[in-house]
């Protein structure tokens, strides 16, 4: 996609994410429609119920039985508003949790894991899941809410409208016009919001990556040996302060639409309540001023709600247009699509006059490169560092589309293969390489542990000199490394690290290994070894 920000209506909007909310939590709707019709019901009846209870004694009925008909009302009141509080608890309170931060957060692990390398490098990329996370942490479970709300008070502003109506059509017109008023000004304030927003994109990442590296073990060695505390801190304070600086300039433009919306809500609540003044000064009976009177509660209550609600859906759709920003994102070239290469065919590897350069920079790393890796040679790049010897592994890996010149496997172009099924043949050790907090046994299989071949995984780290280090740790290869998801994770040495990525490496009995200085950790001795073994 280009660098400009695709816009999309609030329909486009609401047609997307009801679909996905249908395919998360269809009940979720049944449920929240349930809710909204009783809500309604429940203030409809307690404006009638009062006027009732005025009627009632205008009648001058017996006693005994104006507090029977009384207990009846209060009693089917209190179901529905019984029921009505729980179709509420069940959709708002535990539902909307499942639909939205599970099923959206899920969405962006899928989309994040689908994302091509290449892709997942760009700064844009980066700022727009920033974006998309925040979305769905601070935006899109208000979605729901907001609209069922919205959805509410439309539907009491009509029932308590219908009623003020009655009495001057016109009182609806000047209350509408109040309204859009509001939301006129709501909107302006939410589009100078979005507008400023782009600015804290690059400020949120940079942020986001001071703060990992407050909490990353791997670089705080580095931090302190070099006493970078000091230039981090003064970074993350400067840029903090850009961002607490700007959304200050949103809160302001909200604080000034809020003066605003004040005086517009005493405009309105004067004109409604001193009209039924004089109504009632004209000889209204009681029980209809009481009824028009809490009408006219109601209507300015639910008018108020609503065009802060109608607002608030325009503040929000900003967040979801951030995750459809993201997750509309595409890779340059499909990799589950294209010709597969045979699974016991023996790959060889062609350059044909290749040069590339990294995205923002004018300098090519390689330039007119051609070369040959018939199939089973065993072929050493020796040069300068930036020569290029990584991006070439890179490349062979298919990580890079953006390159001119060919990339032949068994002389079809890399370019139009099926990468997924090209990957399933070849396995690397770059040169920084991080494990996962997983096991001992998950880390060589790079799949979830389930008991099975042991024996296998036992062999392999006896083939790379690394059993006798398992079997000092608690569990054996099913033992926890790192401490991001368990506070009992090993942490490996930088040479017993690179051990387990070869027998990784070996595990896959992959076609073609390319191996970028995956020895640098080692000592002489213990390389020399590793290289035997490779022969």
């Amino acid at each position: 996609m280009d660098g400009k920000r695709k816009k999309y209506g609030v329909f486009s909007n609401y047609r997307y994410f009801f679909a996905q909310w249908w395919h998360a939590d269809r009940t979720l709707f049944v449920l929240s429609g349930a809710d909204i019709l009783l809500d309604v019901l429940v203030a409809a009846g307690l404006t009638i119920l009062s006027s009732y209870v005025v009627y009632l004694l205008e009648q001058r009925l017996p006693l005994g039985n104006v507090l029977l008909i009384l207990c009846v009302a209060v009693a089917a009141y209190v179901a529905v508003g019984s029921a009505q509080t729980l179709f509420n608890t069940l959709s708002l309170g535990m539902r909307i949790q499942k639909a939205v931060i599970q099923h959206f957060t899920m969405m962006l692990v899928r989309k994040s894991l689908d994302l091509s390398y290449e892709r997942l490098e760009e700064t844009k990329i980066q700022e727009e899941r920033k974006m998309a996370q925040l979305a769905v942490l601070d935006g899109l479970d208000e979605f729901w809410y907001s609209t069922s709300q919205l959805l509410a008070n439309a539907l009491k502003v009509l029932v308590f409208g219908g009623m003020i109506a009655s009495l001057n059509p016109a009182l609806i017109l000047l209350l509408s016009g109040i309204c859009l008023i509001q939301l006129t000004g709501y909107k302006l304030a939410a589009d100078y919001e979005q507008k400023t927003k782009e600015k804290l994109k690059h400020l949120n990442v940079t942020k986001e990556y001071i703060q990992n590296k407050a909490f990353d073990v791997s670089a705080a060695k580095d931090i302190r040996l070099y006493q970078m505390q000091d230039w981090l801190r003064t970074v993350f304070r400067r840029t903090n302060k850009q961002y607490t600086r700007i959304r200050s300039r949103i809160g302001i433009g909200y604080f000034l639409y809020n003066i605003v919306e004040q005086f517009l809500q005493l405009f309105r609540e004067g004109v409604i309540y001193g009209y039924l003044i004089y109504q009632i000064s004209q000889g209204m009976n009681a029980s209809m001023a009481v009824l028009y009177l809490g009408a006219a509660t109601e209507f300015a209550d639910r008018f108020y709600k609503l065009s802060t609600f109608l607002p608030e859906i325009l503040r929000i759709q900003n967040w979801l247009t951030d995750f459809r920003q993201y997750m509309e994102e595409e890779n340059r070239r499909p990799e589950k699509e294209g010709e597969k290469i045979c699974g016991t065919e023996p790959l060889e590897i062609e350059f044909r006059d290749v040069s590339f350069s990294y995205p923002g920079s004018e300098k090519p790393v390689l330039s007119h490169l051609s070369f040959t890796m018939s199939a089973g040679e065993k072929l050493a790049l020796v040069g300068l560092n930036g020569a290029g010897k990584s991006t070439i592994v890179k490349l062979v890996c298919g990580f890079y589309s953006d390159y001119t010149g060919s990339i032949l496997i068994n002389g079809k172009e890399l370019g139009r293969l099926n990468l997924e099924a090209y990957r399933e043949r070849i396995a690397a050790i770059f040169q920084k390489t991080q494990l996962l907090s997983a096991t001992i046994s998950e880390n060589v299989r790079c799949r979830e542990d389930d008991g099975t071949e042991e024996e296998v995984c036992e062999a392999l780290l006896r083939q790379v000199e690394l059993w006798d280090k398992v079997t000092t740790m608690p569990e054996g290869i099913h033992t926890v490394l790192q401490k991001d998801t368990s506070g009992e994770g090993i942490l490996l040495s930088g040479g017993e690290e690179q051990k387990l990525l070869l027998a990784r490496m070996l595990y896959k009995q992959a076609g073609l290994c390319l191996l970028d200085e995956p020895t640098a950790a080692l000592d002489a001795l213990a390389e020399n070894r590793v290289y035997e073994q490779y022969r």
